[in-house]
């Protein structure tokens, strides 16, 4: 989306997406961040959280690319960088649990070329509780 297609309020909302057992072991591999609570159960069950748990920068990457996958579009034709990412974990993501997300637009800066776009993003797990939310600033070109 160019900046101008943006608009104050705007809100659109994710398809959903479960969290498997190879996305943790994936991710964990790939950043090296091997703490037992993502990867031993017996560790993680004695806990407060009873359980393994998604690590919280996982959780935001999917609702990032969840965000991608939105019909509108975007981090498509238009867009620049995603320039900042701010995240606050709210609740637990456990393997297995389903998250979307409702994305909005919270501001718009014009600059000369481009322009900056504030986008809000609320993640939900199945039983529609807030996970975590998401502060995105994204520079999008103008058109023409």
């Amino acid at each position: 989306m160019y900046f101008e297609d943006f608009q104050l309020g705007q809100k659109w909302e994710t398809k959903g997406r479960t969290v498997t057992e190879a996305d943790v072991v994936i991710f964990t591999g790939m950043t090296g961040a091997l703490n037992p609570l993502f990867l031993d159960e017996e560790y993680g069950k004695r806990t407060r959280f009873k359980g393994r748990i998604v690590p919280g920068l996982l959780t935001a990457s999917i609702a990032v690319g969840l965000t991608y996958q939105l019909p509108a579009d975007p981090f498509g034709e238009g867009f620049v960088a995603l320039a900042k990412l701010e995240f606050d974990a709210k609740r637990a993501v456990k393997i297995g649990d389903t998250l979307k997300c409702v994305v909005e637009v919270t501001d718009k800066k014009e600059r000369e070329k481009d322009g900056r776009v504030y986008l809000m993003t609320r993640v939900m797990n199945q039983s529609g509780e807030e996970v975590m939310t998401l502060r995105m600033e994204i520079v999008c070109n103008k058109k023409g």
